[in-house]
């Protein structure tokens, strides 16, 4: 084998050497680049991972905070709802209690109408005839005014509870439109 090392001159076997030291540093450059790359591209598929978090958190924290807001909105939508139903019924109570009354007063009165037709018909006792229709009269204006009377109460109360109910819807509307509003 010496033989054969001493046929090639020894600046060949430098020359060879010196482009193997070249070609081992080109291919660990190479390597060197290579790493660099994976380390740069692993970097990115990093910083898109943590961009897509941030993302995904802050839209979940917008959704969190949208909701908050809706129930907030829909509690405040049931409260007011509550107080308009209980400040309807309020009103339905002092109707009936009102009604109630009503309708006692109209039977006194009645039985007031009753008894002054009664004491007509007993002073009439000295005419007959004419005292007896003057008593039939004051006694049949009694009843009409009576029943009128009640009519009349009666109607007012209806009046009143619809317009306790259009203030009920109104107040419900209104409260809807707040919910639903801009």
């Amino acid at each position: 084998m010496s033989k054969f090392l001493d046929i090639v001159p020894s600046w060949l076997w430098a020359l060879l050497l010196v482009l193997a030291l070249a070609l081992v540093g080109i291919e660990r450059t190479q390597v060197l680049k290579a790493k660099a790359d994976l380390s740069k591209a692993q970097k990115a598929v990093s910083d898109e991972k943590l961009d897509r978090q941030a993302e995904n958190t802050r839209r979940a924290l917008a959704a969190l905070d949208d909701l908050q807001r809706v129930m907030a909105m829909q509690a405040a939508h049931a409260k007011a709802q509550q107080e308009n139903v209980n400040a309807y019924e309020k009103k339905l109570a002092a109707l009936d209690g009102r009604r109630l009354t009503a309708a006692s007063d109209a039977e006194r009165m009645r039985q007031q109408f009753t008894a002054f037709a009664s004491r007509d018909r007993d002073q009439a006792a000295s005419d007959p005839a004419a005292c007896q229709r003057v008593a039939d009269r004051s006694a049949v204006l009694a009843s009409l005014a009576a029943r009128g009377r009640e009519l009349l109460q009666g109607g007012r109360f209806i009046v009143e509870q619809r317009d306790a109910e259009v203030g009920l819807l109104l107040s419900i509307v209104g409260n809807d439109r707040e919910l639903l509003g801009p």
